[in-house]
């Protein structure tokens, strides 16, 4: 026979989402539960919207005469509920139809599995993850394991330190062992102390990967000065129950520190905290007695940082608007934000630009009204060459939605700017642009964040509007022209320049037959075996003409190669059998260069 199963609502002055919860909790398809509201003192209309859900006593009430914090709600909920297997919804927690199922089933695999979390989404953005169980680091800060991040990319963990409040669930076996929760906490930590104390008694806390729940928390965004003092003082809390003796020394080092740098405002906020802590200091040396020889909370489970407001970096939440989407992205404009899915950091804007960096991987979407043959991108790579950056196109709606309908690879330069511009073949529609790095760029503490690349634009155009007859290098127009593969504009006395990587390519137009293409050119100080230069329409893969210059010297270079070429667009490459460089000028005989470079260009021109 299936286990009983509890589950606990906490709510208060919830009015406005409790129906929808309970809603979805009445649709579970686990055969054998019961629902407990706790309505923790709520003064609106709370309460009639419970009763209001179950005409037919489905669910059962109980009231709180005062609010008095979550986890005295939840404590009173455990003493009513019956269940072996008891689980707790917020009242802003939507369960999907196999969620009770799936925790319940999350027992099954082991006795000693005491505490069970669920997969928890935005409910604002749901195929971006709120959490799926937790872990802590030194200083006692908690994180939400694979928080921020979409579900498609995320590695979800078997095992966490705490299960999240919303969607957590109990083995009552293990309460009988662990006890109620510490309701000394009005909010916030209470997950994770109980957690630690469901390890600290000799059970485990496993992640039930398929159990899902959208969570409505966050939506009015940023953290309250309560909610700051309510965490500040309890993760303090947590750490003086738990932490070894031996740790507790170098941990207050750091507090100290931290409270010696913090701005005033935060200083008061931690001297509050401290205050409140050493007031209930002795429920928390009888707390230590109580669990004296029992487990320590296991150490894979404690990030090994004492950084403050952990986890440093992690991308904050997005809330997209797809009604509001426009066909490209310009970060200098605010409502850019709007079509933001997740991975991307706030704007910043330095000399005159605007960009946003991104974590290992970010999403946007665009609305295009029209056909569109062009993708331009205005972006900079990480200093480090990690392989690159990912792009992948996904048409929304489809029915393959994760399937790309264009992607290419941006190849990773040593360049402050990047202007590239794609031909795609894109029809009206909603889509997915997905921006994934090889692997992601954190140097701290230069840079606490792991960054994938800056993007200060994207857009998509019905066409490429470039100047007939070739390129120069000289004119602003010629950024429209520029496919893959260059640096950042030169000048010499005599010219103005690009030097190329190993590959690169632009897009000219044609206006008449050509018998003839005009190259200004030069190639390394260093042999780069040779360059091969080909033509090719520009919907075409199959190249029409192709020559090859072979190395000789490092002079400027100007020459004329016959070819019949039709009026059109098209995409010109260059290709180089290997790069140069100098790296910190090791050959003292040679520029310095750190940089690959293939061959720089001047001028091209078809007559």
């Amino acid at each position: 026979m299936l286990p009983t199963a509890s589950v606990i609502v906490v709510a208060w002055n919830s009015a406005d989402v409790l129906g929808r919860c309970l809603d979805q909790l009445l649709r579970q398809d686990y055969p054998n539960y019961e629902i407990v509201v706790v309505d923790d003192g709520s003064d609106d209309g709370t309460l009639a919207v419970a009763e209001g859900a179950s005409p037919s006593g489905e669910v059962r009430i109980v009231r709180s005469p005062a609010n008095r914090g979550c986890p005295h709600a939840r404590n009173l909920g455990l003493r009513e509920a019956e269940g072996e297997i008891v689980a707790f919804v917020d009242a802003d927690g939507f369960a999907a139809p196999d969620w009770l199922r799936s925790v319940v089933a999350a027992f099954d695999a082991d006795e000693t599995i005491g505490g069970v979390a669920s997969t928890v989404f935005f409910d604002r953005n749901p195929m971006v993850i709120n959490g799926a169980g937790g872990v802590v680091n030194r200083q006692g800060w908690a994180a939400d394991l694979s928080m921020n991040e979409s579900y498609e990319w995320a590695e979800i963990a078997s095992e966490a330190l705490y299960p999240m409040g919303c969607g957590m669930a109990v083995r009552r076996s293990a309460v009988a062992r662990v006890g109620l929760f510490d309701d000394r906490m009005l909010n916030y930590y209470d997950d994770v102390d109980y957690g630690i104390r469901l390890w600290r008694g000799g059970y485990r806390v496993v992640v039930a990967a398929d159990a899902w729940i959208d969570h409505g928390f966050g939506q009015a965004g940023g953290d309250s000065a309560r909610k700051q003092l309510l965490c500040e003082r309890h993760r303090m809390r947590v750490v003086l129950k738990h932490a070894p003796a031996r740790a507790l020394v170098r941990w207050l080092e750091h507090e100290a520190r931290e409270l010696k740098r913090a701005a005033s405002s935060r200083r008061s906020v931690k001297l509050r905290a401290m205050a409140w802590n050493a007031r209930h200091l002795p429920s928390v040396l009888a707390s230590r007695r109580r669990m004296r020889g029992s487990l320590a909370a296991p150490d894979r489970l404690v990030d090994a940082s004492f950084g403050d407001r952990f986890p440093a970096g992690v991308p904050p939440i997005s809330t997209p608007h797809p009604e509001r989407a426009g066909g490209g992205i310009e970060m200098a404009d605010p409502s850019s934000e709007e079509q933001l899915i997740y991975g991307w950091f706030p704007a910043e804007h330095v000399a005159g630009r605007s960009y946003r960096w991104t974590g290992a991987r970010a999403a946007a979407m665009v609305r295009l009204q029209a056909p569109m043959k062009r993708l331009r991108l205005d972006y900079a790579h990480v200093p480090e060459d990690l392989g690159g950056v990912d792009v992948h196109i996904r048409r929304s709606g489809s029915p393959d939605p994760l399937a790309p309908v264009w992607s290419t690879h941006l190849l990773w330069q040593y360049i402050a700017r990047s202007v590239e511009n794609h031909p795609v073949a894109l029809t009206p529609g909603d889509y997915e642009v997905v921006f994934s790095a090889r692997a992601a760029w954190p140097e701290p503490p230069l840079e606490t964040r792991s960054l994938g690349l800056s993007l200060a634009s994207m857009s998509f155009e019905e066409s490429y509007d470039v100047v007939p007859g070739g390129l120069d290098m000289a004119s602003p127009a010629v950024e429209d022209q520029l496919v893959r593969g260059w640096f950042e504009a030169e000048r010499s006395a005599e010219r103005s320049y690009r030097w190329a990587a190993a590959r690169a390519v632009v897009v000219v137009r044609v206006a008449e037959s050509a018998s003839e293409v005009r190259l200004g050119y030069r190639l390394p100080p260093g042999s780069i075996g040779g360059l091969t230069v080909s033509v090719r329409p520009l919907q075409q893969q199959q190249a029409v003409w192709s020559t090859r210059i072979p190395w000789s010297d490092a002079d400027w270079h100007e020459d004329s190669f016959p070819l019949q070429l039709e009026a059109g667009d098209h995409l010109v490459w260059f290709e180089v059998e290997r790069t140069w460089s100098n790296p910190d000028g090791r050959d003292p005989a040679l520029w310095g260069e750190n940089r690959s470079l293939g061959f720089a260009l001047s001028l091209l021109s078809f007559e």
